[in-house]
């Protein structure tokens, strides 16, 4: 067990290194530490700071707990950030989907928006929409893109799990892609990066592409979506940004994660040991400049 935790430690580290062709501009996520205790919650979300002696401090950002149904819950950012789209941006994140026992389900998102999630609902904070809505239809979103993962699937819908670009509060997506795999919550996958990525087109129009990418660099996978979007209806307003997701009948868990490391030396050489050959893989799975599009 103690062999095992210190694997699971090595591999979120690896899972965090820091980009290396990140695009210039706007970059949120690694390398800068988030506490998400310092974010607003909604619904069934909490937050657990823990450092457990492993080299590391983490925050843990619990949107729907595994094992339980009927779960929506919503994370934002205290404050917007101003963006300007002739210019690129990039998010970043950690998450990971712990299967429940009914079946999976339901997803997750990823908010762009200028609409306050502290006022949207008729002047009061979001009540995040619970099911297939993933916490994000139907909770006073009207305006702004989400990255989702989706992980359970009607007839008609894509195929879950999928990658998807949303606009304006609707979860019918204006993008997707099909992972083609089974479940995302596979025990093996443990911890998957994403990225936001927005380029500018060259036109300073305010328009560009917007694509949104999964890697979990055990088994080599990656998935991408892509759209263009147009950001001129949102000149000037600053953006908020943060998390929804919502499980209905099924009951996986969304968890959202990241790391500190305030690592002894004695620690460092553990982890460089345990480490080895592997970490040179990353850099070829997900980063922009850097990874391929294994899937």
């Amino acid at each position: 067990m103690k062999r095992k935790s210190l694997l699971m430690a090595v591999l979120l580290a690896i899972s965090l290194a820091p980009a290396t062709g990140m695009a210039q501009g706007v970059s949120i996520g690694y390398p800068t530490f988030i506490d998400y205790t310092t974010w607003n919650l909604y619904g069934s979300s909490s937050v657990t700071n823990t450092t457990p002696g492993n080299g590391f401090t983490y925050s843990i950002l619990n949107l729907t707990t595994a094992g339980a149904g009927g779960q929506a819950g919503a994370a934002f950012a205290p404050t917007p950030v101003a963006l300007d789209y002739n210019q690129p941006f990039s998010f970043t994140f950690n998450f990971y989907t712990p299967a429940g026992s009914v079946a999976h389900g339901d997803g997750m998102t990823f908010v762009l928006t200028p609409d306050d999630p502290n006022t949207v609902n008729g002047g009061s904070p979001i009540v995040p929409s619970g099911g297939s809505d993933l916490g994000y239809g139907n909770s006073g979103f009207g305006s702004g893109f989400a990255f989702a993962i989706d992980t359970f699937h009607f007839s008609g819908e894509p195929v879950s799990p999928s990658i998807q670009i949303l606009q304006n509060g609707s979860v019918t997506p204006i993008a997707y892609t099909e992972t083609g795999l089974g479940s995302i919550d596979e025990p093996s996958y443990y911890q998957w990066y994403a990225v936001l990525d927005y380029t500018p087109s060259s036109s300073s129009n305010e328009t560009g592409t917007l694509t949104g990418t999964i890697s979990q660099f055990i088994g080599n996978l990656s998935y991408s979506v892509s759209t263009p979007v147009d950001w001129s209806t949102y000149s000037s307003m600053p953006v908020y940004y943060g998390f929804t997701a919502a499980n209905g009948l099924a009951d996986d868990g969304h968890y959202v994660s990241s790391a500190m490391a305030v690592p002894e030396p004695e620690t460092w050489a553990m982890l460089l040991v345990g480490v080895g050959l592997v970490g040179w893989r990353l850099q070829g799975c997900v980063h922009k400049d850097n990874r391929s599009r294994l899937a």
